[in-house]
């Protein structure tokens, strides 16, 4: 059996703050999906419920623009995850701004 020493030759880490954004950014483009899913087969008569839930996913998604904003500006952290979630929220709130522009203009 082979022995394996494990070294760390640097003090970085996952950036907590990145991983949240990251779930929470994924968390709202899954939503974002559901909900226009579930408004198509109910051919836009949709329930107060849906509503709510699309302003909920989309105060989760500016949530985490603001906590990826923050990870990628921390010390002594992996920038893999803080850039993913950054362009992640970015997408899930550009997605829903756009949603409800276009919802208030029709």
């Amino acid at each position: 059996m082979r022995r394996k020493n494990h070294y760390k030759f640097t003090g970085k880490r996952h950036s907590r703050r990145g991983m949240l954004a990251c779930f929470l950014a994924a968390a709202s483009i899954f939503a974002l999906a559901y909900l226009i899913g579930n408004s198509f087969l109910q051919k836009g008569d949709g329930s107060v419920y849906l509503g709510s839930a699309g302003i909920l996913a989309l105060a989760a998604a500016l949530a985490s623009f603001v906590q990826a904003v923050k990870s990628v500006r921390e010390e002594d952290t992996f920038r893999g995850i803080p850039v993913a979630s950054v362009v992640l929220s970015v997408l899930a709130s550009g997605a829903w701004i756009a949603l409800y522009t276009v919802g208030f203009m029709m």
